[in-house]
């Protein structure tokens, strides 16, 4: 192979990985996106089984809650209220990495205000009157879920 086959042939593999990862990323956001939505409507419903398939078996949050914590709260969250309402704004998704054993790992950044209702009584659970509270959350896709294993809020 002389040198213009050689600086095409990489031209090609290079032009070829970029559209690869163009048109895997931006289905693998979606894909974040269509989980994130289906966590909420699992939390809105109260399906403890559904929201704990989005949850990893190794999360932990910067207040040091893990899963156990976690696990607990939603289920105590869940026995007092009556109905929840949660509104998310601003989403953004990036894919951070894909790795050599199939997971992918992602993170978004929203604000959510979670509403609850107590005994026919309105309350807010979670982010602010005015705006929504700022969420990061760390996704790590295994199988068919994006799990969230850390969040920062």
């Amino acid at each position: 192979m002389n040198k213009w086959q050689k600086i095409t042939l990489i031209i090609l593999i290079s032009i070829l990985i970029v559209f690869i990862i163009k048109k895997l990323l931006p289905d693998e956001k979606i894909n974040l996106i269509k989980d994130i939505k289906r966590l909420k409507e699992a939390v809105e419903s109260e399906d403890e089984r559904m929201v704990f398939n989005y949850l990893d078996t190794d999360y932990l949050d910067q207040h040091n809650l893990d899963f156990e914590g976690l696990k607990s709260k939603i289920a105590e969250f869940f026995n007092v209220a009556d109905s929840i309402n949660i509104m998310i704004s601003g989403l953004k998704v990036w894919i951070d990495s894909l790795t050599t054993n199939n997971y992918v790992y992602a993170h978004c950044s929203l604000g959510i205000r979670v509403i609850a209702r107590y005994e026919n009584e309105r309350v807010l659970v979670f982010g602010g009157v005015i705006q929504p509270a700022t969420v990061k959350g760390y996704f790590r896709k295994q199988k068919n879920y994006y799990k969230i294993y850390w969040a920062e809020y």
